[in-house]
């Protein structure tokens, strides 16, 4: 058997155990040796592929490159000679791409011909994956730029909240000023304002006036409240003061806004007064829900509101006979702008219980309610002392 014979027939069987294509070229680029894996790549039985060129075996649109890439491959003044990627139709897998790597060229001793062994891969699973990675960071980025961008629409909503609150609440503090010194103005004139036919008209006017003045700056204060949570900005500062002082005060304040007939009473069930909580906080939850059980309670109901200091917490009561919550709308009772059917024809913005619960949360507490439409609400607020419960210390 010849030398050379037995050469190639070795080679090509070492070549064989290769998992990629591999394929033995001449100075013409045509093909002496290739493996199976190669032979499966380009679609070919050996007796097709031996002895032709290369680019027969890829769509004609191909040729030009490949030929300009074998010749620079060809240069042995180059150390790299970079891959060449190609789309072609394989019967078996429809579109696949195939990596050609011509890079290791070498002159045999005996004729001084140039040899270039090339790597035939499939690199299919390969580009699909870099499709999909810069698929993934193309929807990655999208999403950041719409996060970004959806944090600027926050940013400017949440400052015009805070600029366009603090605006108006200036000139409605200005309002009540004035409908108080008008007040006082007429009471220094007793004889002739009681005496002034449209005084009952007047005293109406003035009642609206100031309703409609505390309802604005209730729904601001909410807005202002809701931005402050938003950004982050609000913290729990607790400090030593007497609960009952403060909610009797709170319930003055709402006495003007108070339908015909409803009656407010409260109640403090302990000897004890002094609590250690954030008083501003415990004055937003008190608004919030005694502007909510005016405001969702009919005439000539009751609203009750009850506060109790145990050993270990501090309970806080609320209690009307008004409209209550449909049983199936429950569940959606503390989500940000929530309103319950029964009561989308009353005024409101659907923010206070969200508030409420934000500032319970804040303080540590906790915040339930039992409802029944119809009959009425009840909603109760725990503060715990306990140093056990980590909680209110």
């Amino acid at each position: 058997m010849p030398k050379n014979h037995v050469y190639s027939e070795n080679f090509t069987s070492i070549l064989n155990d290769f998992f990629h294509g591999i394929v033995l070229l001449d100075n013409l680029g045509r093909v002496l040796e290739i493996n199976k894996a190669g032979l499966l790549l380009l679609n070919a039985k050996p007796e097709e592929a031996l002895g032709k060129e290369i680019d027969l075996f890829f769509p004609k649109k191909y040729n030009t490159l490949i030929a300009s890439y074998f010749i620079t491959c060809s240069n042995e003044n180059l150390k790299d000679y970079g891959k060449l990627e190609l789309e072609v139709f394989h019967p078996d897998r429809e579109k696949i791409v195939i990596e050609l790597d011509f890079n290791q060229n070498f002159v045999t001793e005996n004729n001084n011909k140039v040899y270039t062994i090339g790597v035939i891969n499939d690199i299919t699973k390969r580009k699909d994956l870099e499709k999909e990675i810069d698929k993934q960071k193309k929807s990655n980025t999208d999403i950041l730029n719409k996060l970004e961008k959806e944090q600027e629409l926050n940013d400017m909503k949440s400052r015009f909240i805070s600029i366009a609150s603090h605006e108006f609440r200036t000139p409605l503090a200005g309002i009540l000023s004035s409908m108080d010194l008008i007040e006082r103005y007429l009471a220094a004139e007793a004889d002739q304002w009681n005496n002034f036919v449209h005084k009952e008209k007047i005293k109406t006017h003035f009642v609206k006036v100031k309703k409609s003045v505390k309802t604005l700056t209730n729904t601001l204060n909410q807005f202002l409240s809701l931005s402050k949570l938003e950004e982050g900005m609000l913290e729990f500062k607790p400090e030593k003061f007497d609960i009952e002082t403060l909610i009797k005060e709170q319930i003055e304040e709402f006495l003007l806004l108070k339908k015909n007939g409803q009656a407010i009473s409260y109640k403090h069930l302990s000897d004890n007064k002094e609590v250690f909580l954030d008083s501003n906080m415990i004055r937003q939850v008190v608004n919030n829900l005694m502007s909510n059980a005016i405001k969702y309670t009919p005439e000539n109901k009751k609203i009750e509101l009850t506060t109790k200091i145990y050993p270990k917490k501090i309970e806080l009561i609320i209690k009307d006979e008004g409209y209550g919550i449909p049983k199936a709308e429950q569940k959606n009772l503390f989500n940000r702008f929530f309103r319950a059917k029964n009561v989308i024809n009353i005024q409101g913005t659907g923010l206070g219980l969200n508030i409420i619960k934000e500032y319970v949360n804040l303080m540590n507490g906790d915040i339930d309610f039992e409802s029944e439409e119809n009959k009425g609400s009840t909603f109760y607020i725990t503060f715990y002392k306990s140093n056990s419960s980590n909680r209110i210390k």
